[in-house]
């Protein structure tokens, strides 16, 4: 984690890019339909996140100086930066299936974060990048605590405003409230997730 961290980032989101397979839903069509989502739970420990906004408002929060990336090597610095992340990922998921039509069987998410690299403006600037976000789900019998199906191997990512032009016209967007780097990524894990789960055998 932190400002210097993105190259690493980078070239992890590359690799995993080139081997982005994922396995198809185990449960079929018609019992995926049954499926009534109960809560969603996600885990960050150990997750890397690269996220200059969220390292911004941990600093803010506190009333640190913005400048010292020395104050964000701690795990009270970690924590809260995977916390916020783990947060607007659930967001994006809720969002997505607010409008699935709901089943007989309880079920619930367990969502473990690996990854959120969100390049900053300068990065984008110098050497580019796109938002992306890695995560694996486990669709959970909420009576039985089972594990019904998985989903793993995949990652939201969406395009950013590249080069001096392109930031400036992203950051008009993001100032404007339109949209914002890190949910651009998460949106698009979490619709990945939903089309996901209507492919089933």
């Amino acid at each position: 984690m932190g400002r210097w961290s993105w190259l690493v980032a980078v070239v992890a989101a590359l690799c995993v890019a080139a081997c982005n397979t994922v396995a198809p839903n185990r449960l079929s069509l018609a019992d995926t339909a049954q499926l009534r989502f109960t809560g969603i739970e996600v885990r960050t420990a150990g997750a890397a996140v690269n996220w200059t906004d969220a390292e911004d408002a941990y600093l803010k929060s506190r009333n640190l100086s913005l400048t010292d990336p020395a104050l964000l090597q701690t795990p009270e610095a970690a924590a809260f930066i995977r916390c916020m992340a783990g947060q607007r990922l659930k967001a994006a998921l809720e969002r997505a299936l607010a409008s699935r039509p709901e089943g007989a069987r309880p079920v619930r998410l367990v969502v473990t974060l690996l990854a959120a690299d969100i390049p900053s403006a300068v990065r984008r600037v110098i050497a580019g990048g796109s938002p992306t976000i890695r995560a694996n789900i486990e669709i959970v019998d909420a009576r039985t605590g089972a594990v019904l199906s998985a989903y793993s191997g995949d990652q939201g990512m969406q395009a950013a405003g590249q080069g001096v032009l392109g930031v400036v016209l992203d950051g008009a967007l993001t100032a404007g409230g339109y949209d914002d780097l890190y949910d651009r990524a998460a949106n698009d894990f979490a619709r990945r997730f939903k089309r996901w789960l209507t492919a089933g055998a």
